[in-house]
């Protein structure tokens, strides 16, 4: 179905001027007094719709209107596009693992069923997740081109993993330092660069302060 726009046959963008001269211009070739005699009821048909067009895209607070509602409308419609595809090629992975889930021959050993059938449930869910996930990713790329923005939710993953990084650069850098020839390199380093001589040392401050509050409060 065609929007005002295309009716109009102007762009989404375009201004008050050019929608007016879209509408003079598509008026005067579609209008039924200068069509021939069997076109006409036609031509009336198409000039209805550029009239309502034009009502509607020359009132700015009508076109926002219709704007919003055709937002709406495309959003709705990738969504169920988005998860159409998803639906169909998850019906598909799940025709193809009941075909093989099925036992070939009645005298296949029972452990040999059950370890095809784990392997294949497993591949199953991973197949699953795979999808949910390029689902996932497409609904917020479309989010983001419709100008939303995208907020995630903290879970415990993610502060372990915060955690496990902050110990890892932990260690590394203990590492760096209590390994002779780059413990000299740093010192040599760090008593050379005035800047970050007082950086560290305000760090160092801090960090003392924090450790000494902490340790009262445990004594």
């Amino acid at each position: 179905m065609k929007t005002l726009y295309e009716i109009l046959e102007v762009s989404e963008s375009a201004s008050n001027e050019v929608i007016e001269k879209a509408y003079k211009v598509l008026a005067k070739k579609n209008h039924p007094d200068l069509q021939p005699e069997g076109q006409k009821q036609k031509a009336e048909q198409v000039m209805k719709q550029i009239n309502e067009a034009y009502s509607v895209l020359s009132d700015e607070f009508k076109r926002k209107q219709y704007d919003e509602k055709l937002k709406i409308e495309r959003q709705n419609q990738e969504e169920q596009r988005i998860k159409s595809q998803y639906q169909n090629t998850y019906s598909k992975t799940n025709t193809v693992n009941k075909t093989y889930q099925e036992p070939k021959t009645a005298h296949n050993a029972k452990q040999e069923i059950k370890l095809e059938k784990d392997i294949l449930k497993k591949k199953q869910k991973e197949m699953q997740a795979q999808y949910e996930q390029k689902y996932q990713e497409a609904y917020e790329d479309y989010l983001r081109r419709l100008g939303y923005k995208i907020k995630y939710k903290w879970t415990w993953k993610n502060y372990r993993n915060l955690l496990i990084t902050i110990v890892v650069i932990m260690a590394i850098g203990a590492i760096v330092w209590y390994f002779p020839p780059t413990h000299q390199m740093l010192v040599d380093f760090y008593e050379s660069n005035k800047v970050i001589k007082t950086i560290i040392d305000v760090i160092g401050s801090i960090l003392v302060g924090i450790w000494n509050a902490i340790a009262s409060i445990f004594k």
